[in-house]
């Protein structure tokens, strides 16, 4: 089998493998919603996670992965036996469980301050803050928990054996569904049981790839004298230039959840809201950039002088689709949130709480969509610095709007600070890109032109989405009638808004698809 044929072959199995990750973390999105609502516990659950999690993007799938795959990768095969390889694998295996396990003792004891710092607001609710610092404390070994699984999944990726270490989420996320369904109504204090489950999610994603390591020779023995290798060494000194980026990343976190736990249910509606744009972006922004952001990157390097129509015409065939779908969110987000989360203790207060929030959010996915091209673009030149400021940039406007708007509106000030931070982000990478590489060329025109037929299209979309509006009233929890009563109204939505674009003289559908096929066929 050709090179070209296993990567299609792994390709096509790993979207799959995605898709039911992405199926099982709504399950238990859906499952906590529904057993114990938004509010006090739920505040609690999601911010004593989100902690520990502050970590995971230096330990587990984030810099240290980075560093250690590409290390890694050229080692095995080097040698029939792997000596390297094995004491590489050994000598990180040592690294995580000594700094990592020193990370969580201190995240243990520290947990008091760790909780005030990124919810002081529960401190005003008596016992939230108790019982956050109490899952915090059970939940955070779960940090290295998932460091030595992505460890695992490293090893696994370098060999080729992709399925089993991308579908272990699956487990996470299903013992978490499993225990909120099933357990959680059964017990008078879900607290130790949600915080437990957490951890046992944990040593699955660790457990089912154990054994297909070992198959492959290496033993999980650590090697205590890992700091005298200096291959460990190189791969720690590779983890350094990420560390700031996973900082700012961090502090984003920080400051929403902070802002938010001010708000009864504030972290719980803030997520729901956040995590609609987030599938959405995964459905839909990161699909169509993994095709389309190679073939960008590849003709940057090689024909310097296309570079602004290459990069020109993927902005506007994103904004072809992420325009549109920011539009639905945002005139039909209480039916959106209400099939999606409604129903159980999530009632439909906090369905229109959710939903209005979520209309704050929407139009960040535009933003976003445009700043991932922006910032690949960068990458494609070997620019990796600009791009860390504009984030910076995003953190300080997002900051300044939440300290402006979360006060009088609540929650919905917090999406409206995201959004704002985005779209900044997005004007910032693109006045940076024109000024050092150049935006002009006969290209420059037809994209303000395709924009504009985007917005006029989808201004008419969402005039027609609005006079329908009263037709999804009453869409509070999930549904069959529910769902098919959206798709009846989503389904002309699409059509009318794809034929607008092209009555309009646009070929951006065309182009998509031309795209597509270029990529598969490649």
């Amino acid at each position: 089998m050709s090179q070209e044929q296993r990567l299609l072959r792994h390709a096509s199995r790993m979207a799959v493998v995605t898709l039911f990750c992405r199926v099982s973390g709504y399950l238990r999105d859906k499952a906590l919603y529904s057993v114990i609502g938004a509010g006090f516990l739920n505040d609690a659950y999601r911010t004593a996670n989100r902690i520990p999690n502050a970590f995971r993007g230096l330990f587990a799938e984030g810099t240290l992965h980075a560093a250690f795959v590409p290390t890694f990768s050229q080692l095995v095969g080097r040698d029939p036996e792997n000596r390297e390889a094995r004491e590489l694998f050994r000598g990180l295996l040592a690294v995580l469980l000594l700094v990592v396990g020193a990370v969580v003792a201190v995240g243990i004891v520290a947990s008091p301050w760790l909780v005030r710092l990124f919810a002081a607001g529960f401190s005003d609710v008596a016992g939230k803050l108790e019982t956050t610092v109490l899952m915090n404390r059970i939940m955070f070994p779960y940090l290295l928990l998932i460091s030595l699984a992505a460890l695992l999944q490293a090893v696994l990726n370098s060999h080729e054996r992709f399925l089993l270490a991308a579908s272990t989420p699956l487990f996470f996320n299903l013992t978490l569904a499993v225990v909120a369904w099933a357990v959680v109504p059964r017990v008078d204090d879900p607290t130790l049981v949600l915080s437990g489950a957490v951890l046992v999610g944990g040593v699955f994603q660790f457990a089912v790839q154990l054994p297909a390591v070992r198959r492959l020779g290496f033993s999980i023995r650590p090697l205590w004298s890992c700091f005298r290798s200096a291959r460990v060494r190189q791969v720690l000194l590779l983890m350094l230039p990420g560390i700031p980026v996973l900082g700012i990343n961090q502090l984003n976190q920080l400051i929403s959840n902070r802002f938010a736990s001010f708000i009864d249910g504030g972290v719980s509606y803030t997520y729901g809201a956040y995590r609609v744009t987030e599938l959405l972006f995964g459905a839909v922004v990161v699909q169509m950039t993994t095709v389309l952001l190679p073939l960008l990157s590849k003709e940057l390097r090689e024909d310097p002088e296309q570079a602004s129509t290459t990069l020109l015409r993927t902005v506007s065939l994103v904004s072809f689709v992420t325009l549109p779908t920011a539009v639905v969110m945002a005139v039909l987000s209480q039916p959106i949130i209400g099939l999606l989360f409604g129903g159980g203790r999530f009632n439909p207060a906090d369905v229109a709480i959710t939903g209005t929030t979520l209309t704050a959010y929407a139009f960040s996915l535009v933003g976003t969509g445009h700043v991932k091209v922006m910032a690949s673009a960068f990458f494609a030149q070997r620019n990796t610095k600009t791009p860390m400021w504009g984030s910076l940039v995003a953190l300080l406007v997002f900051t300044v709007v939440c300290w402006r708007l979360v006060g009088p509106y609540g929650t919905p000030g917090l999406g409206w600070a995201n959004t704002a931070a985005m779209i900044c982000f997005a004007g910032f990478l693109t006045a940076l890109y024109h000024r050092r590489y150049g935006l002009a060329g006969p290209a420059v025109g037809p994209t303000l032109k395709a924009l504009a037929r985007q917005v006029v299209a989808s201004a008419v979309v969402a005039a027609g989405l609005l006079e329908l509006r009263w037709w999804l009233v009453g869409i509070d929890h999930t549904s069959l009638a529910g769902a098919l009563r959206l798709a009846a109204v989503l389904t002309p939505t699409i059509v009318a808004y794809v034929g607008l674009v092209t009555l309009l003289g646009g070929r951006e559908l065309a182009n998509l698809m031309a795209t597509f096929k270029k990529e598969t066929a490649g």
